[in-house]
């Protein structure tokens, strides 16, 4: 195999654009006598000229011709290369891997993804959904870039941004005897068949719906946990139980389902979400920076309702 090194394609290709040794010298910012030997390592390793001089003036020999074909394709590569590396390292190409802990729905990404084109037209967004359950462990091994997370746990290497603020609310379907309630108190889960995201037993996170159950000993008929939120949905529209799901979540499902939605207790429902990073480039601060803006858009403060709408809690 011949050892021939990227120095020499890039002499070549110089020397042709140039004309002269000395011209070509000058653009590598070489002195005439080392690049007079690079030249000389070439054709000895090839066997064979390179070029041919006219006065002062080089001229490529069929060989060199051949030569030169190869040594511009593999720069261009080259250079592409050497571009693309430093895109990945500015984070201005390449895959930017998420999650969401607990849910499975992802409705809210379109619009996301069409303000984060705007800035970041080379990346791809990829859902990492077997994270899900374990956005934290894939953060930290390196596989996920971004998790957004309603639990922390303290790690150096975890950066925690508060993205939003949500609400948990209880639905039922229509026909539910809940449904005629203004807000949701815990008792009101006696008995009840209850619908819940799928919670790693082993990561130690307790719902906190499911604690306050425990709290205050409400005897539930069953608890199920189902991995997929569509599911929840489903069997809540076709009044099988209830579920305790993030107003952002439900709100698209309120319109199409057979469905009402309820608040819990202040006290209960408030929970803090946060963009959970263990690295920082500006493809990264780009999509933290769409996330805050869709969901200051989005998620409703019940505060801010007005009262006539209160009872049947359509987020708008």
């Amino acid at each position: 195999m011949m050892n021939i090194g990227l120095h020499h394609f890039r002499l070549v290709e110089t020397a042709v654009k140039a004309g002269t040794l000395t011209n070509a010298a000058e653009a590598l910012h070489l002195t005439q006598s080392a690049l007079s030997h690079q030249l000389k390592e070439l054709e000895r390793e090839l066997n064979t000229p390179v070029f041919t001089r006219k006065g002062k003036r080089l001229q490529l020999t069929e060989e060199g011709g051949r030569f030169l074909e190869s040594a511009e394709k593999i720069l261009s590569e080259i250079r592409l290369l050497e571009r693309d590396i430093v895109n990945f390292k500015k984070g201005k190409i390449g895959t930017l891997n998420i999650t969401t802990q607990c849910y499975t729905a992802y409705h809210w990404l379109p619009c996301i993804i069409k303000y984060y084109k705007a800035k970041c037209p080379d990346i791809n967004i990829n859902i990492h959904s077997n994270a899900t359950h374990k956005p934290l462990e894939f953060l930290l091994s390196g596989d996920l870039d971004v998790g957004i997370v309603k639990t922390k746990i303290d790690n150096p290497n975890i950066h925690y941004e508060p993205i939003f603020e949500d609400q948990l609310m209880v639905i039922m379907s229509k026909e539910h005897p809940l449904a005629h309630k203004k807000m949701i108190e815990i008792k009101d889960f006696e008995d009840e068949e209850l619908f819940l995201s799928f919670v790693d037993p082993n990561s130690g996170n307790v719902p906190v719906i499911e604690r306050m159950i425990q709290m205050q000993q409400v005897k539930l008929k069953n608890l199920h946990r189902i991995h997929y939120t569509d599911a929840i949905i489903e069997m809540v529209s076709s009044n099988l139980g209830v579920s305790v799901l993030a107003n952002w979540i439900i709100k698209p499902y309120l319109q199409s389902r057979n469905i009402v939605a309820r608040p819990l207790p202040r006290e209960v429902a408030k929970r803090t979400w946060y963009a959970a990073t263990c690295k920082h480039n500006i493809a990264i601060q780009n999509f933290l920076d769409c996330l805050k803006y869709h969901f200051s858009e989005i998620v409703l403060d019940l505060d801010d309702m007005p009262e006539e709408h209160e009872e049947e809690l359509v987020l708008v």
